[in-house]
């Protein structure tokens, strides 16, 4: 079985003539929230769907406890514990939160095992709980990014990769979600790798930093360590 720990070697990724990644190098641990921050156009997104198999890299490996998943269809490496959550709160919204949450379940867990697995994310999510039965176009935006976290845990991961899930919310929901997403690496030992561009909040729950800047690494290191850094987060972060 998966521990979830995540290698990130050498991988450099290019979109025709424009070079999106350039080698590469990320660790993400188990029980563990790695954010990987940066500007637009820096390479983050194009590194989470490197990993999850959606584009292909030119050089470089992805590792999933020592497992090559490099080449890799989409379809196994979700198989194997990477559950993708990309931007955009991707919900069906002509489907029930249930509905949608099953969804998840498709990968092959058993019935006791999703009935479970449901049980859980209603615990840690009250608002979809509450909503279970009511078509998913009645969410607020919040409520959504809960659904699509929720609906990643239920094909059981043990890495979650999510790309901006604070995008368009509220400061208020972006503090209830990234502190709920801290209680669930410390309740279950997943892997997390967070794309953000609120950098402030991301680091303020992550446990490591990296900073990509034009498809490089330019800084790694403890979370703490990054957000006092004055002339790193001047120059890469924002704020």
């Amino acid at each position: 079985m998966s521990t979830g720990r995540l290698e990130v070697r050498g991988i450099s990724t290019s979109y025709g003539p424009v070079t999106a990644l350039d080698g590469v190098e990320v660790v993400a641990e188990p029980g563990k929230i790695t954010a990987v921050l940066g500007a637009n156009g820096a390479g983050k997104t194009t590194l989470l769907r490197t990993i999850s198999g959606l584009v292909r890299p030119q050089a470089g490996q992805v590792l999933l406890d020592g497992a090559d998943l490099t080449k890799a269809p989409a379809e196994a490496i979700a198989r194997a514990g990477i559950a993708h959550v990309p931007e955009g709160r991707g919900v069906i919204t002509e489907l029930t939160v249930e509905e949608n949450l099953r969804l998840g379940a498709l990968l092959g867990a058993s019935r006791r095992k999703t009935e479970r697995g449901l049980a859980q994310v209603y615990e840690m999510f009250p608002p979809l709980a509450e909503r279970r039965r009511r078509d998913a176009h009645v969410l607020s935006g919040g409520e959504r990014q809960m659904l699509v976290v929720g609906r990643a845990l239920l094909t059981g991961p043990s890495v979650l990769l999510l790309d901006e899930p604070s995008l368009g919310l509220a400061p208020r929901i972006v503090a209830q979600i990234f502190e709920l997403l801290r209680g669930l690496v410390d309740a279950e030992g997943v892997t997390v790798l967070l794309v953000e561009q609120n950098a402030r909040s991301a680091l303020s729950i992550a446990d490591v930093g990296i900073v990509l800047n034009l498809g490089r690494v330019v800084a790694r290191d403890d979370a703490a360590t990054l957000a006092a850094d004055d002339a790193l987060r001047h120059a890469y972060l924002g704020f």
